[in-house]
């Protein structure tokens, strides 16, 4: 093969490889345009029906990689309707726990997008929460004591939307974690700053509730908290902690 051949047939290779990039760019850019307000919708709905209307989300921005997989929300917050809380702590159907959540950014990387739309499995490589503020708060609420009420699993109020949910790690990064305890005449607060926990293999399916190997449906739950201290109730002693840390799979503190 002459060397003009041989240049002709790299050429020809560039050029194929060139459109093979052009066209995956531009099917890209067409499937973000078109899936950033769906999706935007998608989760928006989901936590709002999946809450019983109690939640709201809200974001600045999204941004989805098609390609890779991956998709990043800015400026989130999770906050309660407390007008949907009133009306069901009257009918005694309110939690004792609501949470308000703040976070710059949150990272879901590498999650089957397309595996999820037509074939409702949810698979995800990692989800990543960083430097998220959660205040999570305590109302004494009644119960109602209805023994013909069947509570529904996990996997039961997401079946209608999804057959199994599968995340390899979950991350929480730097989170200030406070704790408000409404119950009492006058509200208490516990804070904790510098809290990291890591969940690792996470599976909702049918069969996953049952699955003795899990801890509240994961293989692990750890965790790492710096700097704490803490004051008695009566102001006389105070404890500080350098390092705090523990792990379910492994039974330690």
């Amino acid at each position: 093969m002459t060397a003009q051949k041989i240049n002709r047939f790299w050429i020809w290779i560039g050029c194929v490889f060139g459109s093979i990039i052009l066209i995956l760019a531009f099917g890209a850019m067409f499937l973000n345009a078109h899936w950033k307000p769906l999706l935007t919708e998608k989760i928006k709905q989901g936590v709002y029906n999946g809450s019983n209307h109690l939640y709201n989300i809200d974001f600045k921005s999204i941004n989805i990689n098609v390609i890779t997989g991956s998709l990043a929300l800015r400026d989130v917050t999770l906050t309660p309707d407390t007008l949907v809380f009133d009306s069901l702590k009257k009918q005694s159907l309110a939690p004792a726990h609501t949470f308000k959540v703040k976070l710059k950014k949150l990272q879901i990387t590498r999650v089957g997008i397309l595996t999820a739309y037509f074939k409702k499995k949810v698979v995800i490589s990692q989800i990543k929460l960083d430097k998220p503020s959660i205040n999570m708060v305590f109302n004494k609420v009644p119960k109602k004591l209805d023994t013909a009420e069947v509570k529904k699993s996990l996997y039961e109020q997401i079946s209608k939307t999804f057959k199994s949910i599968h995340i390899n790690t979950i991350k929480i990064v730097d989170a200030d974690f406070d704790y408000i305890n409404n119950s009492g005449l006058k509200k208490t607060k516990n804070a904790i700053k510098h809290l990291d926990i890591t969940v690792k293999d996470f599976l909702l399916d049918s069969l996953s509730g049952k699955d003795t190997s899990r801890f509240y449906y994961t293989k692990n739950i750890s965790f790492q908290l710096a700097g704490y201290k803490s004051i008695t109730k009566d102001k006389m002693y105070s404890m500080r902690i350098d390092t705090i840390s523990g792990s379910a799979a492994e039974k330690k503190l």
